[in-house]
């Protein structure tokens, strides 16, 4: 049994998208109209749920390391533990991070030039990628306020909304490098993934809000919704939605430019998605400045929807479900092996 809250950060208007989930049970997503510290406070009332608290990305610091170590004897746990520590000291030192670390983690790993799955228990010239994320110290002290020390408790989890949509998107389509474009309604999330990892976030003043007022202005807001069949029957309509896409695709081209986000393939988690006319127009303009593409990100036949039809939105907190689904699956064939 498990609640996750997925955060839509706002200072005048916070709120928390939650999923519910009990076993045998559907997931029963709601909103909740309050602020961190309050969420937070409540979770506190459910001691025997688990809790993952899936918080912006501007609440972290996010760090990788390439490291290179020759062992004669055996690479082991301490060692690990020892190179953790030591990057973490070296991070908050040279960047002033002003948080603690949640969490560290390795992968790409070869010993003597052969991809292996783990480092303990290795020897030679060894290689791998190390992952150091840190929560800010303002999220952790309201945490605390609640908690004590959220580090002893085991119930709850913090990771950036992002985490595993990025770990499954660079699993699954095997890139290690490619944009993740969040448009909701009154802004643009945007992270670059570089070598598999969170190289910048940005946010950019181009939420659907400002699409919408596109069509205002244009007077053609009663298509907002209309399907594409309707839009295509409607020569006049579809020429001024086009040009409206057009207008607000060039508008996005110039700001990914600006924050030097062009040059890789770029993954779209939004309702507009669903229109098609945006996503072949933005496909058209990026084209114009590069050689990669707009991919849209609603679906996939790797996950599992729990019975229900899932908006854009939800993407990132099903893809921790279905993570969650797996571990308890994995979990009881060990129990019966």
């Amino acid at each position: 049994m498990f609640y996750i809250r997925y955060e839509y950060l706002s200072e005048s208007y916070p709120r928390f998208r939650v999923y519910k989930w009990r076993e045998h049970e559907q997931v029963l997503p709601y909103v909740l109209h309050e602020s961190f510290s309050d969420v937070v406070r409540q979770s506190e009332m459910y001691p025997k749920y688990q809790h993952f608290f899936m918080l912006d990305e501007s609440r972290f610091g996010f760090f990788r390391f390439d490291v290179f170590e020759t062992r004669t004897e055996k690479f082991t746990l301490q060692d690990l533990k020892d190179i953790i520590d030591e990057k973490t000291k070296s991070t908050k030192k040279q960047h002033n991070v002003n948080g603690e670390r949640i969490m560290a983690y390795v992968d790409t790993i070869y010993v003597n030039g052969e991809e292996k799955k783990y480092v303990i228990g290795e020897t030679g010239e060894i290689f791998f990628r190390l992952y150091i994320m840190y929560l800010d110290k303002k999220s952790i002290n309201t945490i605390n306020s609640t908690y004590g020390n959220f580090f002893d408790v085991k119930n709850i989890t913090f990771i950036p909304q992002s985490f595993h949509t990025l770990l499954f998107l660079r699993n699954s389509l095997k890139k290690d490098n490619f944009v993740l474009l969040y448009i909701n309604e009154t802004f643009c999330k945007a992270i670059n993934v570089k070598n598999g990892f969170y190289e910048s976030v940005e946010t950019l003043n181009l939420g659907l809000s400002a699409l919408k007022q596109m069509y205002k202005d244009n007077g053609i807001v009663q298509y907002w919704y209309k399907e594409f069949d309707v839009i295509e029957s409607n020569p006049l309509a579809k020429s001024l939605v086009t040009d409206t896409l057009q207008f607000y695709s060039q508008l996005f081209c110039k700001r990914l430019q600006e924050k030097n986000f062009v040059g890789n393939d770029v993954i779209v988690i939004s309702p507009i998605t669903k229109n098609v006319h945006f996503i072949d127009i933005f496909n058209k303009e990026y084209k114009k400045i590069n050689n990669n593409y707009i991919v849209p990100f609603h679906h996939s036949e790797l996950l599992e929807t729990f019975d229900r039809d899932r908006d854009p939105d939800d993407m990132d907190a099903l893809i921790l479900m279905n993570r969650e689904e797996y571990i308890k699956r994995e979990l009881g064939l060990l129990a019966v092996e």
